[in-house]
């Protein structure tokens, strides 16, 4: 199980480092499973990966700290809305649309009200 937690964890890492460069791709996501898996299988990985630029950059800052820049906040609304309205315009079960506007409506709702604004 072990084995399996860790390429899970090195491939949800690799799919966050991608996320950086493309717009399209959540990166905090797929740092935290990285950080999930690999807390359950391994010490050595999970070291290293809270000590990388982008788990110190992208989860260390907004999501253990609640804080961010201005500019980070916003790339991150404007991905995440338009990532679930393309879900939400291909879903076709109308349960499946609510779920999606309510996720969504709860990630803004923090972006805006529980995560301090900092200076560049």
């Amino acid at each position: 199980m072990k084995i399996l937690f860790i390429i899970f964890g090195i491939i949800s890492f690799i799919l966050g480092a991608i996320g950086v460069v493309l717009p399209i791709l959540p990166t905090t996501p797929f740092l935290l499973l990285s950080a999930f898996l690999f807390s359950r299988s391994s010490d050595k990985f999970h070291n290293y990966l809270i000590q990388t630029k982008l788990y110190q950059k992208y989860i260390n800052e907004m999501v253990i700290e609640r804080k961010t820049t201005r500019k980070k906040r916003n790339r991150s609304l404007l991905t995440v809305t338009c990532v679930f309205l393309i879900a939400m315009i291909i879903t076709p079960v109308r349960i499946g649309k609510i779920c999606l506007f309510v996720v969504m409506s709860i990630h803004h709702y923090i972006m805006l009200k529980k995560v301090e604004i900092i200076n560049e």
